[in-house]
C-alpha cells in the first residue's frame, strides 16, 4: 500500500521553545508535514523518463552499465553514471539481486575473520550543491547476511564538502563550514536484535556528542545518548528493522538550516511511508556548504563478520524534492 501525498514540503518560520535550552539555543522553527506515498516517481511509471524531470539531479538504473566489476578510482565517461568507485562494485544479472529491468550492482564484503573488514561504494559529485537533496533507491540484504557492530554502513549518503576541500573525512567534526554527513543506515550491536539492525540516520552535524556522528532513532533516541535535538515539533515514532531477502524502496532528505538558523531537517522513508523525521538541526554556518554528493555503500568495520555481507542496490535517484517510491511500467 501507498501513502498519499501530504503538504508540500514547506517550512514555516514561527520561533517555539525548545526542550534542551541548556545546548546554548533557545528557539527553533516550526516544521512542516512531509509528503508520503506517490511522488514525482509517479509520473514515471518503472522511472522511464525520470531524469528528464526538472527535479531530478541524478539517477541510474544500472541497465547500461557494463556487466561486470566496475573499475575502481575516479572516472567520468565510459558505461558508469558514477564519478568514484572502489571497492570492487559488480554489476550483475541474477535475479536475486534485480529490483527491475535486468540489472542491478550488487555489493559484498568477503568474511574476514579478525580482520578490519572492507568497503565498497558508487559516488556521484554535483558541480554545484542544492539546500535540500533527496535520495531514492532500492536495497536488498542478501537472506544470511549477519552484521554485529554498530559500525557498520550499508546504505546510501548525502553529504556537502567545502568548496576546494578534500573528499569527507571521518571524525571531522562539522564546523560549520567544512563539511557535514548523513548516512541511512543500519544500528545493532546485540545478537538478539535480528540483522541487519535497527534503520537510523547516521548524521555529521555540528551539536554532535563527539567525534564521531551520531545515530538518530525514529523514536527520538540519539546515540551518543542524554541529548535532546529535536525541539517540541517532534514527532516519535516505532523503530524499523529491515527485513533481509527483501526489496524495500528506501528515500531520505537533507536539507540545510539557513545559516544562523536551526531549521535543518533530517527525514527518511521506507515504501513510501515516512518513518524518522528530525527538525532543529544545525548543518552549517556559511550558506556555500551545500549538499554535493551522493553514495551508495556497503561498509563494515565488524571483528565479528562470520559469512560474506552481500546486497543489492537499484533504481537510484536523486532529486531537490520527493521521489517515492517507483511504479509498475505500463
Amino acid at each position: 500500500m501507498l501513502w498519499r501525498m501530504k503538504l508540500p514540503l514547506v517550512l514555516v518560520a514561527v520561533p517555539v521553545l525548545l526542550a534542551a535550552a541548556g545546548h546554548g539555543w533557545e528557539t527553533a522553527t516550526m516544521v512542516s508535514e512531509l509528503p508520503e506515498g506517490d511522488g514525482l516517481a509517479a509520473k514515471y511509471p518503472g522511472d522511464r523518463g525520470i531524469e528528464d524531470d526538472p527535479a531530478v539531479v541524478f539517477a541510474d538504473d544500472f541497465e547500461t552499465a557494463d556487466l561486470g566489476r566496475v573499475p575502481s578510482g575516479y572516472h567520468k565517461g565510459g558505461n558508469s553514471k558514477w564519478d568514484n568507485t572502489w571497492g570492487g562494485c559488480l554489476i550483475t544479472e541474477q535475479a536475486e539481486g534485480v529490483h527491475s529491468g535486468k540489472k542491478a550492482v550488487e555489493m559484498t564484503v568477503v568474511q574476514t575473520g579478525s580482520g578490519p573488514g572492507g568497503g565498497l561504494a558508487l559516488e556521484k559529485f554535483f558541480e554545484k550543491g542544492f539546500d535540500t537533496l533527496f535520495l531514492r533507491y532500492y536495497a536488498k540484504f542478501e537472506k544470511n547476511t549477519e552484521l554485529y557492530h554498530g559500525g557498520a554502513h550499508n546504505g546510501g549518503r548525502i553529504a556537502a564538502v567545502a568548496p576546494g576541500a578534500p573528499p569527507t573525512s571521518p571524525g571531522l567534526r562539522p564546523d560549520g563550514s567544512n563539511q557535514f554527513i548523513l548516512r541511512l543506515d543500519s544500528w545493532r550491536t546485540r545478537e538478539e536484535v535480528p540483522s541487519p539492525g535497527y534503520l537510523v540516520v547516521y548524521v555529521y552535524h555540528m551539536d554532535q556528542g563527539g567525534r564521531w556522528g551520531d545515530q538518530f532513532f525514529p523514536s527520538g533516541k540519539v546515540f551518543p545518548p542524554d541529548r535532546q535535538l529535536f525541539g517540541d515539533e517532534f514527532v516519535p515514532r516505532p523503530e524499523f528493522i529491515p527485513e533481509r531477502d527483501r526489496w524495500y524502496c528506501y528515500e531520505f532528505m537533507l536539507q540545510a538550516n539557513t545559516p544562523g538558523e536551526r531549521d535543518g531537517r533530517v527525514a527518511f522513508w521506507v515504501d513510501g511511508k515516512l518513518v524518522g523525521d528530525f527538525p532543529n538541526i544545525r548543518f552549517r554556518n556559511v550558506a556555500t556548504l551545500k549538499p554535493d554528493r551522493v553514495q551508495i555503500a556497503l561498509y563494515t568495520q565488524n571483528r565479528r563478520v562470520r559469512k560474506d555481507v552481500t546486497m543489492w542496490y537499484d533504481d537510484v535517484v536523486a532529486a531537490t524534492s520527493y521521489i517515492g517510491p517507483q511504479v509498475p511500467a505500463e
